[in-house]
Formats: structure tokens, sequence, C-alpha cells
């Protein structure tokens, strides 16, 4: 068991090396894109981004930091479901009367006294 935890640690350590590096590079490679260039193709616009000297400049990144945002913008809503109510039938309880000994208890050394 001590050999799967120890790989399933080393496994999460290496994840967190590698999306933290590319978070880095993402916020640190901000593009200056001035204006925008729409090509028009046979499949559809093609959008391309340029710098002040009409140059393409790429692809612009997702911001990592308003990443999850987008990904929770585009889930369908979805609603809890009110919790199923049931009625209980509560039967009343009739007490029920301790069966005596016809015999009284004896006295016995360590009892208390009879009353």
């Amino acid at each position: 068991m001590s050999v799967t935890r120890t790989i399933n640690a080393l496994v999460v350590a290496l994840l967190l090396v590698v999306t933290s590096q590319s978070m880095a590079v993402a916020r640190g490679t901000m593009r200056d894109a001035t204006g925008a260039v729409v090509i028009c193709t046979g499949t559809g616009p093609l959008t391309v981004l340029t710098d002040a000297d009409g140059q393409p400049v790429g692809p612009a990144h997702i911001c990592p930091d308003c990443a999850l945002s987008v990904i929770a913008g585009l889930a369908e809503a979805f609603d809890l479901l009110p919790p199923v109510q049931r009625m209980m039938q509560v039967t009343p309880l009739v007490p029920v009367h301790p069966v005596h000994d016809t015999v009284p208890p004896r006295p016995r050394a360590r009892a208390p006294p009879l009353v």
C-alpha cells in the first residue's frame, strides 16, 4: 500500500510542477494585439490578431485566472429536486402494567428496609 501512495504522491507532484509552469508562461506571454484582420475563407471567417506594425502575433492565451469561470459559464444549470415528503402514522403507546409475582420479596441482609 505504501508503494501506491508513493507513486500517487509523485504523480501529483509532477502534475503540479507541469501545470504551474504552463500557467506562469501563459501569464508572462501577454501579446500586444492592437488590431485584428478578418479573413473570409470557404469554411468561415478567420480572425488574425496583429500588432502595431500589422504583423500577426499568434493566438491569444486564455487567462488562467479566468479559465474556470469560462467553463462554469458554459455548464448547464441544474435544479435540485425538493426532498420527498412522507407522512408517518404514529400510534399512541398503550401503557403496559408490569406483572408482579404473588410472592413478596424476601428481606436480605444488605437490602434496604421494606416500607
